[in-house]
């Protein structure tokens, strides 16, 4: 029996996530407890609520989240009312090798206290190297969607775990090393699907 997920739904909204992300999420918002999450690709929205519901129950209510798509859909304004920022409005050029609007997030990313960026837009990869630049020490930056190689995606991934692979470590691995980002639980997150990468001093 196949063990793909992906349509995986959180209070009756879809998630389009790996079944254990919410556990492992779970562990690693309450380790790093972020003062402020931005997130590009509100989608489905099941994700979004999970990360709000979540910090809620860890005590971090005070932790905004502000969440950015390009198209608006009919159950935003539910989550809106869960105290969640979604923006609709493209933040990056056509060719994702620009951000267009720095001022809308850029300030938001650097204020004080650890930030938490998370790329699950149209473009992971332009998302995350476009934004990791901006990021402080200590701060975390995510692509979903991600696995380490393409090898790795087609011999252990494909009809096993997950089924899609938009970003991989190649596309990335230049502003890591440009920007003094390091891994940070590959192990866990290469699971659920995730890069999670952590900027050094």
């Amino acid at each position: 029996m196949s063990k793909v997920t992906g349509h995986t739904s959180y209070k009756g909204l879809t998630a389009q996530q790996h079944n254990d992300v919410f556990d492992v999420f779970k562990n690693f918002l309450s380790e790093i407890k972020p003062k402020r999450i931005l997130e590009i690709g509100t989608a489905g929205g099941g994700f979004t609520l999970f990360l709000r519901e979540t910090l809620n129950d860890l005590g971090l209510e005070d932790t905004p989240i502000k969440s950015f798509d390009v198209h608006e859909c009919p159950w935003y304004d539910d989550i809106r009312k869960q105290n969640v920022e979604i923006n609709i409005e493209n933040l990056f050029d056509h060719s994702y090798f620009n951000l267009e609007k720095p001022e809308k997030i850029v300030p938001y990313i650097q204020e004080e206290g650890t930030t938490l960026v998370l790329c699950d837009g149209g473009h992971k990869i332009g998302e995350f190297n476009m934004l990791s630049p901006f990021i402080k020490v200590g701060d975390f930056i995510m692509g979903h969607d991600y696995v380490d190689t393409w090898t790795n995606y087609k011999e252990n991934y494909v009809d096993k775990i997950w089924d899609w692979c938009e970003l991989e470590e190649k596309y990335i691995e230049q502003v890591s090393i440009d920007h003094n980002l390091e891994h940070y639980n590959k192990e866990i997150f290469d699971k659920v699907v995730w890069v999670c990468k952590k900027k050094m001093a």
